[in-house]
């Protein structure tokens, strides 16, 4: 990368900090994570793991990872502010590890720009940034699963300190196999593939055993986690809750993902590709001296390959999410199409670079051209979520400090009516509902010990 594009691109990220930064200390609690406060904080981490383990999901690794989160900091919103901006580190730290492991000659900066890049991209391409970044209760079965996972591969591509190594790839693969069931099951077939693969390559079994021990064990560790999540009877009540699973109506349901990916999701996120995709076109091309013998093929016939499989791989999600939830399913679960996206973009855009698709004038304007709007992209947001966002965090703040004072005074059961809370932005919103029997309502009941109902105005 050219000095003055490290400058132009630094700055873009240093203000993507800046946004980051800001949003974490607007943000606060909401919905459900109110009720695993008030569940921890009544009957403890153990408890608590093993009662949801009993009657609601069987996700035991990030409970309880959850759990002691709750427990430490209880309704303190505070101490929850800076882990969207930690988790986002902890990626950016694991893609630059993988980088390092798979391409050393890539200079340390270029590889730390690009990391950067590489989590901005998937914050920026996340379907509710709110829900996947900046509500607690949503990290620990999506985003913590997907950074398990970097830091998981990190550890098994590790060529130093074999023990070590695998001892830190079966502890993230255990918190992999217990957090999140689609996810976990979208990296089975990952590592079933790559084993199938690895195995045919190999001249026998005993070669295939020898040099795949280390993924050997994992996989198998990650197999058991996977199961003592999917045995949770939790997890068949659950199931009670949803409509009647239909095979094929799922692949009508698949349909409509695909129309929504294509049509009214992929458009719109084309320029946070276009900026934040660009550096791994230039490590490409600071590559192309060097021989990869992954990418003898040509860039048209790698970008068939790697979309056909792409565009496989989301099918086999959709489907998955539409049997499992008779529906498109949320923008929590979807952040998986966000992060395979991200890999998609970047590979495709560092094939490019490794290839010379682009001449030294095209690079020097996709580079300049895409620093600049990034930069425009960063201030703009800064400004807007700056007027969303702080409204939001004062009233919210408003309303708490309003029905904990009155928790004081009030003796006997009424209802309090609530006004509601303005937009919040790219944060979550911890909105209640009109219905005092909403759950959003309960939640915030248990989580302050109310005495009184609570509803939003009409």
């Amino acid at each position: 990368m050219s000095k003055h594009y490290t400058v132009l691109l630094s700055f873009t990220l240093a203000l993507f900090v800046c946004l980051a930064l800001m949003l974490c200390y607007f943000n606060r609690l909401a919905t459900d994570d109110y009720y695993f406060i008030w569940d921890v904080r009544n009957h403890g981490i153990i408890k608590g793991v093993t009662s949801q383990y009993l009657e609601w999901c069987g996700r035991f690794a990030a409970t309880f990872f959850m759990d002691v989160f709750y427990k430490a900091f209880d309704v303190n919103y505070v101490y929850y502010s800076f882990i969207p901006i930690i988790c986002a580190f902890l990626l950016s730290c694991g893609i630059y590890f993988l980088l390092s492991n798979f391409v050393t000659t890539i200079k340390k900066q270029d590889k730390i720009l690009s990391s950067a890049s590489f989590t901005v991209l998937l914050f920026f391409l996340s379907v509710d940034i709110g829900e996947s970044w900046f509500w607690f209760c949503a990290q620990s079965s999506y985003l913590w699963s997907i950074i398990a996972f970097v830091w998981g591969c990190v550890f098994l591509s590790n060529q130093k300190s074999a023990f070590l190594s695998t001892i830190g790839a079966v502890l993230c693969f255990i918190y992999v196999g217990g957090s999140s069931e689609v996810y976990s099951v979208m990296y089975g077939i990952f590592f079933t593939i790559l084993l199938l693969i690895n195995y045919r390559t190999s001249e026998n079994a005993i070669v295939f055993f020898l040099s795949n021990k280390k993924l050997l064990i994992v996989y198998l560790v990650f197999a058991i986690s996977f199961i003592v999540f999917l045995i949770a009877p939790g997890n068949y009540l659950r199931d009670g809750l949803f409509p009647e699973h239909k095979f094929f109506y799922s692949f009508y349901i698949t349909a409509k993902s695909f129309v929504k990916f294509g049509i009214f999701y992929l458009p719109l996120k084309l320029p946070y590709i276009f900026v934040f995709a660009t550096p791994f076109l230039l490590l490409g091309d600071a590559c192309k001296s060097i021989s990869i013998k992954a990418f003898d093929d040509s860039l048209k016939a790698f970008f068939y390959k790697i979309s056909l499989s792409f565009f496989t791989i989301l099918f086999i999600f959709y489907l998955i999410v539409a049997f499992v939830m008779v529906e498109t399913g949320p923008p929590r679960i979807v952040f998986l199409v966000s992060f395979l996206l991200s890999i998609y973009c970047c590979t495709v855009f560092f094939y490019a670079g490794y290839k010379s698709f682009f001449n030294v004038i095209k690079l020097r304007l996709i580079q300049n051209s895409g620093a600049l709007l990034g930069i425009g992209l960063m201030f703009f947001f800064i400004i807007q979520q700056y007027s969303i966002a702080s409204i939001y965090s004062k009233a919210n703040d408003s309303r708490i400090q309003y029905i904990t004072d009155l928790n004081k005074t009030l003796e006997n059961d009424t209802l309090i009516i609530l006004e509601p809370l303005p937009s919040a932005g790219m944060l979550y919103s911890t909105e209640i509902a009109r219905d005092t029997s909403h759950f959003t309502n309960k939640e915030l009941r248990l989580g302050y010990n109310l005495k009184f109902h609570i509803a939003l105005r009409k």
